[in-house]
């Protein structure tokens, strides 16, 4: 098969009523230099299998692969064993592509050859309308900055060159963050190939994010979640730093990295399947962690503030068990303790 412009790779796993919303927003796009769909059927237990096949025998554009339950990033690792295309796409098969997106976002890489095409994304459906095409460059140095927006974190919203997204994996070991592992992953591979890139980010959402599903990996309580994130945000604090972001974006990034791990913590204790005593061992455990402490002694030599710094520094676990519960609960009890962490540190820290 002669090489497509694009190759789109979709992991399909129990998506039977989200499918063909998925498959038709690729198909319907018009793609100078044409366009190639990979559809990998991981092992779903329901009818996707057949809808996958149904589709390939219609267009000759769409390929089939199906396998044994290997995960997510086991589906988009025989994705791209099997891609051809000068760049890749990656796409949920509960999420769309809006009209327009795989050619705008073509275009903007032939404006900017040097740079990483990323876009930004919908959780309206209504919001399909065809895009426009408007970009702003960035530096390397803005890469916390990308991260805070909720731009860098998924590998669904980039255009990557075919040559290089070949040459990686998504890390089949994690069950929570691997996207990000696989982000950053090409993103050192583009800076060694091409140490002067910058980042094209479209204004327009070119990507429906169906964020209605219940029962994803945001919801579930993972035992090794605490485990996990602190080993993403050591590579993405590297990664920050090759960069040379500067303190205004490392602060805020500081701060929601230690939200992640505290609200973890609390996790631990709310939902963890062991006894009390147990949930309370695991949850100093994870305080304890070297990462964990590292980054609360950098952001003390920042000055920088958050209301989960004194709870986790003096390893309060009541405190950081009140905070979350506030937060979730939408509580004022939240900015009443927020200030009062302030306070107690002498007002000497930085808020923003």
């Amino acid at each position: 098969m002669e090489q497509p412009a694009v190759c789109v790779i979709v992991p399909v796993y129990n998506a039977e009523a989200t499918l063909p919303r998925c498959v038709e927003s690729v198909l319907s796009q018009q793609v100078r230099g044409g366009l190639r769909l990979i559809l990998v059927d991981d092992g779903s237990p329901d009818n996707c299998g057949a809808i996958c096949d149904s589709y390939a025998r219609q267009d000759p554009r769409v390929t089939v692969i199906h396998q044994e339950d290997r995960g997510v990033s086991g589906a988009r690792n025989s994705g791209l064993d099997a891609a051809s295309g000068d760049y890749i796409v990656f796409l949920d098969s509960d999420d769309a592509l809006l009209p327009g997106a795989l050619q705008t976002a073509l275009d903007a890489q032939t404006a900017d050859p040097d740079a990483l095409v990323i876009w930004n994304y919908t959780t309206e459906e209504k919001d399909a309308v065809p895009v426009a095409y408007t970009t702003r460059s960035v530096p390397q140095s803005s890469l916390a900055r990308l991260y805070l927006d909720c731009l860098i974190a998924m590998p669904w919203n980039k255009l990557y060159r075919g040559d290089l997204a070949r040459l990686i994996k998504f890390d089949v070991s994690y069950t929570l963050g691997e996207d990000l592992q696989f982000v950053l992953d090409y993103i050192a591979l583009l800076g060694r190939k091409q140490p002067d890139f910058h980042y094209a980010v479209l204004e327009s959402a070119l990507t429906f994010y169906d964020c209605s599903r219940t029962g994803t990996l945001s919801t579930r309580y993972h035992e090794d979640y605490c485990d996990i994130w602190p080993r993403h945000f050591e590579k993405l604090n590297a990664a920050c730093a090759a960069a040379a972001c500067p303190e205004s974006d490392l602060m805020p990034l500081h701060r929601a990295e230690l939200r992640v791990m505290a609200e973890g913590i609390a996790d631990i204790l709310r939902r963890d399947p062991a006894d009390a005593e147990s949930r309370r061992d695991k949850a100093r455990t994870a305080l304890a962690n070297s990462w964990l402490r590292s980054l609360l002694r950098t952001m003390t030599q920042q000055k920088c503030y958050s209301p989960w710094l004194l709870p986790c520094r003096t390893n309060s676990l009541r405190l950081i068990w009140t905070l979350s519960e506030a937060a979730r609960t939408e509580s004022p009890l939240f900015g009443k303790l927020d200030w009062a962490g302030y306070y107690l540190l002498l007002g000497r820290y930085r808020r923003s």
